[in-house]
């Protein structure tokens, strides 16, 4: 597991303004602290930096994991998941 630094895990939760970047649910109220996610996965070369940090709550967080790609389960065709630094 990548350690990251507190005052870069401090600037994602703020720029994040405390809501999970892949499905917006508030971390207010949650009992479960949420993750700093890597984007691009550190097992696929993803930094530890602002451009690849996204706040993940743990649902989503899990259900990513250190994927990049899933299949879309309407259609059943490969996707890129979603990246909060790059899609809104």
């Amino acid at each position: 597991m990548t350690t990251v630094p507190a005052s870069l895990r401090r600037f994602v939760i703020q720029r994040a303004s405390d809501r999970c970047e892949y499905c917006g649910i508030s971390q207010l109220g949650q009992v479960a602290t949420f993750h700093i996610d890597h984007v691009i996965p550190t097992v696929a070369d993803g930094e530890t930096a602002e451009r690849n940090l996204a706040l993940a709550c743990v649902s989503c967080s899990l259900r990513k994991g250190a994927r990049q790609r899933v299949e879309a389960p309407e259609t059943g065709e490969v996707v890129t998941i979603f990246n909060p630094r790059q899609q809104t």
